[in-house]
């Protein structure tokens, strides 16, 4: 995930959570959340949470 993937994915974090995102801003939060959901950092943190 790219920096500004990361970024794109909390600003739309914050308009789901203010419910003003869009029914397409909604989908593209839930496809960046999957590719987060499956990066490498996201297995790596959780893997040294889990020790």
């Amino acid at each position: 995930m790219t920096t500004d993937e990361f970024a794109r994915l909390n600003n739309l974090s914050e308009k789901a959570m203010n419910e003003t995102a869009s029914r397409n801003e909604l989908k593209e939060f839930n496809e960046l959340l999957d590719d987060w959901n499956e990066c490498v950092e996201f297995n790596l943190i959780n893997g040294l949470r889990d020790q």
